[in-house]
This record gives C-alpha cells, structure tokens and sequence, in this order.
C-alpha cells in the first residue's frame, strides 16, 4: 500500500479517488493532518527555557496538540502497512514544517516528499514523477518564526500585563498592524482643516447637445506647489466671472489601461471586502474550500502571475467569449520580498464558468475566474482629448484652465471585467466630452462656478485597506493576514464602526507603553526580519544567528521596563475584601473600572466583573489570590 499524507481533511475528497486513477492496479490510502500536529507548549516553563517552548540555546521544545492526537495515532497505523510514504502537505513553508513534523513525530525513515499547486490530475501526476526530500531551510524559517513570535508574545505581554494591569497583549506581527492603526487615529486627531476655493468654467459643445467644462489651475501664477491652495474667495470668484477664453492648444492622443493582476492572498481579500462584504477571515475560508475541492489553484500566494502553460487555455476561453488574450504571457510586478514559487490564484479548469458547493463559493470562485482571465485580455484603449485655456487675470496675470476627456473607444478586458474590484476612484474624465478646439480659438464661457472646497483628513482603514497597507509595509505574509486580523480584533485592541477601524482604549494604552522601548514595534523592523526569514530560507543565514539577534535586543529593551513600577500591585490593597469593592483595575474591554464580585456559602462566587455591565460590557476576571487573573478574561 501506498501511504499519502495531506493536511487538510477536505482534500481527501478529492484526492482518494484520483491516486487510483493516476496509479491504476496500486492500493493509495490518503490520510490528512488535520494541519499543524505540534506546537511550542502553551504552559510549563523551567530554568533551562528562556520563555514557555524555547530553550536557552534557542532549541524549540514541542508536543502534539490535544486536537491532533487521534490523526497522529491514525498516521503511526498506516504507516505499518504502507511500502512507500508521501508527504504532500500544503506547498508553502508552513506546510513544508507540517511534513517535518510529521516526519520527526511518527519517526519515518524513509519517505517522498511532494507539492502540487493545483490538486488536478496533471499537477499531481508530475508531483509524483518529482519527488524530493524535505527542505529543511525552509522549516527552519518557520520555525524562526514561531519562536520568535513566542519570544515577543509572552516574554513583553508578561511585562505589559505587570505595568498596565490589563489583560493586553503583544505580538512581533499584530503590534505594528495596531500601531497602523494608532498611528492613523493620531493623524485624523491632530488634522487641520484648510478651507479653500477653486473655480470651473462650463462650455456647450458646437451643436449645443451636451456641456463640458475646465479647472483653474492657481498654480504656478497665484499659488506654488509648497502651499498651493487659494483661501481668497473673492479672487476665486472673480476667475469663476471670467466670460471668454482663448484656446492655447488642443492635444489629441490614445492611451491604455491593462487590466488589475490576478488575485494574490491580499488582493483576494480586499476584493471581497469590497464586492462581498466579507471579513478576510472568511474569504481565505472559503479559497480554502474551494482549494480543497480543486477548482482553484493554491490561495496563498503573493506571486501576481499566472503561469505560462495557462496561456493555451486562456486563448480557448477568450475566444469562445468573443474576446481577444494578447500573444505573450501578460507579467505583473511582484511586491518587495514576494515569494514566487506559487502562481496567482486562477481557477484549475479556465472553462468552467461556476464552481463550488453553494453560493458563497460560487461568488468567491466568479471573482477569482473573472479577474484571472481578464489580466490576459488585451488592453482597453481611450481617446483622450486635453485643452489648455487662458485668459486675463488681475494684474494681468495669466488665468490658466484645464480640460481632459476621454472616451472609450476598445474595451478590451473591461467587456469582461466591467467594474474593478479595487478602490480606485470614479473616472470624471469619462464624462467631459471635450470637442475639438483650435489654437487661438475664442470660447465663450456659459457659466462660471465657484468651487469651495476644504482638505480633508486622512481616512480610516477598513479591514481591507489595512491588509493592503500591510502588505505594502512587508508585515506579515499571505498566510497570516487575515489571522493578524482577526487577532487584533477579538484581543480588544481595534474595533469596527461602519466598517472602518479604530484604535480600542485598550490599543491606544497598549501602543503607548511599547513606543520608544520596543524596536518590534517600528514598521521598518517588521520588514526587515520577514527578510531575515527569507534569507535562512535561501541558507544565507541561519536559525540560530537571527534569534540570538532579536533576543539580545529584546532583553535590552525589556530591562529597561523591568525597573517600572507596576500599577497593579499599586492598585492592591491586600484589606479584607467587600461584597462589591471597587478598584483601579481596569476592564480590558473598554477600560472601565473592574470590581469584585463576591459571596461566601453554598453556591457562592468570587470574579471581578466590569462596572460599565448595565452599558453592555459583559467582561469578567476570575479571582487569584484577591484580584482579577488577567490571563482568563471572559466576554472579551
């Protein structure tokens, strides 16, 4: 029998079958993981660990997680009948670990590793006829990783919980994800409004059908590009009074718009955001449905390109759509850093106009189809027509107007993708259709409008928007953004109004007491560490060099906090406790005061609950030795 290892129970489904068709007369028994089978431990810590799972010389210690017992038990059965075993766990460095784990776990001697990007018949065939052994740089880049994240996670959230007395935390990734947000607040806080004006002129076309107009451009005659922005409002009233321009020139040119690249992870996400209303969370849910079923092709990818042996395809169903794909493979700039060794997200089967199971999927599995063909598609092509305008000013200084069209005139991949899944904004020139004019040509104005407008402060995130900002920063890769989010969100440090994010009084504190002690906390660190994983990932540095690294500057950071007083233990008073004392413990939630909640007897109770509670705060703290344990909040 041959044995063939997957993590995701879904794939089963799909995988059983084909390895029959693919080895025809050979018996194929398919067993998932269900994942990660080990982790760092989540307690227990001696003199020999510098934190809970890592050992002072950095050596991670692991143990098989509770959930992944019976699949672990199940493994070490087959294996017994098993004459060849495959390890085909996902084709990320998260599923390379997964292999090793397994590997070391169920302590196999002998084994193939293999990846596939797409689970179709043709990409698991040539997984198969390509076996390899496990990569065991790449292991040890996740492994860098998660202990580095441990090191952070519970070495300065021990120190935090010391100083604040609150239930916060603080994590390598999602401390500079809050920090963006923070930092965003603080700059709509500290914004200041400039209220200014402008001026528009309207004109009728020859045959007086329709009207187009032309901007003011104050600068360079009436402002600069340091402070460009007209506060005098009678002098923009007076330019909106102009009554005749002559025409300086009149250019006529085509231009083209490409079309959006196909999704990676994060664009997949804001996408849905923005189309479905979807938290990042769940749409990376349902790829990975979609993944499991094999209609799409691997959903964590930062790679924007599709692979070249797609081509063929896309040409097929191009035509049958009555479209035309361009000749050669259309190729999209990767982000800094991107890991390139998987495609875009495209569908398996390019034909196939649905896929999945119900409706959700079905929705997801369109945007993915649609966007993935449409970025072969050829281009869309504008006429585009720009006038310059002057006339005479005060001081006889030169008035200078602007006026752009454009019209479509070859919709190219926008017949199939009519509206982008971005957030780029609406195109106004689309609906200025600008005649043809001629040099020196004098126009009468049909009316002036004065313009007022005034600056307006920077906008919050949405789930999507931070992603993307994320993503442009080098925080975090395809695989943890949506858990970075969710993290933050449930942990109480960011909220959601109207689909935008703000910092929770919990963030706002939790940012305060990190700022100027903590580097891992600065945007540019974050980046160049996810470098550093990269670089023990190519073998051009190792495990152990950059956790000694990051440890060292992470002690010299936390001594530096370690001689604060704490206010939790100023806030205690050790006096006989009451039936509902109050304290200056703060609720982690919304930073109300805490008190105890306490009576003695049969039936009794002793928690410290959130005196906002007839406003909706649900939050409690069990007792430990009379005050709130901050480690097992409930209601947060």
């Amino acid at each position: 029998m041959n044995l063939l290892i997957i993590e995701a129970p879904g794939k089963l489904k799909k995988l059983q079958p084909m390895m029959k068709k693919l080895r025809p007369g050979e018996d194929w028994l398919v067993i998932a993981s269900g994942g990660h089978i080990r982790d760092l431990p989540a307690k227990g810590q001696d003199e020999t660990m510098i934190t809970t799972g890592v050992r002072k010389n950095y050596a991670p210690v692991y143990e098989v997680l509770e959930k992944s017992a019976r699949n672990v038990r199940s493994i070490k059965a087959a294996m017994k009948q098993a004459h060849e075993i495959y390890l085909a766990t996902d084709p990320d460095r998260e599923g390379e670990s997964i292999s090793w784990h397994i590997q070391q776990e169920c302590g196999i001697e002998h084994y193939k590793r293999i990846t596939f990007n797409e689970i179709t018949l043709k990409r698991v065939q040539e997984a198969l006829a390509n076996p390899r052994q496990i990569d065991l740089k790449r292991v040890a880049s996740q492994e860098c990783r998660r202990v580095l994240d441990r090191m952070v996670g519970y070495l300065v959230t021990q120190e935090l919980r010391r100083l604040m007395g609150k239930p916060t935390s603080a994590g390598r990734v999602q401390t500079p994800a809050v920090y963006l947000v923070v930092l965003r607040e603080r700059e709509i806080q500290s914004f200041v409004v400039i209220n200014h004006f402008g001026a528009r002129l309207h004109f009728t076309t020859p045959c007086g059908r329709s009207t187009w107009s032309a901007e003011w451009q104050p600068v360079p005659d009436f402002a600069s590009k340091e402070r460009p922005y007209i506060q005098d409002g009678n002098l923009a009233q007076l330019v909106a009074s102009t009554r005749n321009v002559v025409v300086e020139a009149c250019e006529n040119r085509q231009a083209e718009r490409n079309p959006p690249a196909p999704f990676i992870s994060s664009s997949l996400q804001q996408a849905a955001s923005n189309a479905l209303r979807w938290d990042p969370d769940k749409t990376m849910q349902v790829a990975q449905r979609l993944y499991e079923q094999g209609v799409i092709t691997y959903h964590r990818t930062d790679n924007p390109n599709v692979p070249d042996d797609a081509m063929e395809d896309i040409h097929e169903v191009a035509n049958s759509l009555g479209l035309k794909a361009v000749a050669e493979r259309r190729t999209f700039k990767a982000a800094e850093g991107a890991q390139e060794g998987h495609p875009a997200i495209t569908p398996t089967d390019w034909a196939a106009e649905s896929a999945g199971e119900d409706s959700e999927e079905q929705a997801l599995y369109k945007l993915i189809r649609i966007r993935a063909l449409a970025s072969q598609l050829e281009a869309a092509i504008y006429d585009v027509r720009t006038a310059k305008l002057l006339a005479v000013g005060p001081d006889r200084k030169p008035l200078r107007f602007v006026a752009t069209g454009k019209a479509v005139v070859y919709l190219g991949w926008m017949k199939l993708l009519q509206a982008d899944d971005t957030d780029e904004p609406e195109d106004a020139e689309a609906d200025n259709p600008v005649p043809a004019l001629s040099p020196k040509q004098i126009l009468p104005v049909q009316r002036g409008e004065l313009l007022k407008k005034k600056t307006q402060p920077p906008v919050r995130y949405s789930k999507a928007s931070l992603i993307k900002e994320m993503e442009r920063r080098g925080i975090g890769r395809p695989s943890t953004f949506a858990s970075i989010m969710k993290n933050i969100m449930s942990k109480g440090l960011i909220e959601e109004k109207n689909r935008k994010l703000i910092p929770a009084p919990l963030g706002v504190e939790t940012i305060a007491r990190l700022e100027g002690f903590f580097s891992f906390i600065e945007l540019d660190f974050t980046r160049e560490l996810e470098r550093d994983l990269d670089k023990i990932a190519q073998g051009t540095d190792t495990y152990g060099a950059v956790v000694a690294r990051l440890h060292k500057r992470l002690e010299d950071e936390l001594s530096k906090q370690r001689g604060l007083p704490s206010v939790a233990m100023q806030s205690y008073k050790p006096s006989k406790p009451a039936a509902t004392s109050s304290s200056e413990y703060k609720c982690g939630k919304c930073g109300q005061p805490l008190a105890r909640r306490q009576k003695k007897g049969e039936g009794g109770y002793d928690f410290w609950g959130c005196t906002a509670y007839k406003a909706g705060c649900k939050v409690s703290y069990p007792t430990t030795r009379g005050k709130p344990d901050f480690d097992k909040p409930r209601g947060l």
